[in-house]
């Protein structure tokens, strides 16, 4: 059996590597948050920082305000209120 032939299998564990590894995230949104959360879990020796440009966390949510938000499918509104 060639190499070309044998599947590729992703494993569900954490990389066994012992080597320290920096990772940086730009954004403290859903998504940075996130990768706080589990990048420890699945990684060991990780010198792990996230950036936020803003004095708090939640990325766009943080930066806009939506005075007046509501859906912007009106059959969506009509569904829920009958």
């Amino acid at each position: 059996m060639t190499s070309a032939s044998v599947p590729f299998k992703c494993k569900d564990e954490p990389i066994e590597n012992f080597r320290p590894l920096k990772v940086r995230v730009i954004g403290a949104g859903f998504s940075g948050i996130y990768m706080g959360v589990r990048l420890p879990q699945r990684l060991r020796n990780v010198d792990f920082q996230i950036y936020e440009k803003n004095t708090g966390v939640g990325g766009t949510w943080y930066e806009n305000r939506y005075p007046g938000c509501a859906c912007d499918i009106p059959g969506t509104i009509l569904s829920f209120s009958q």
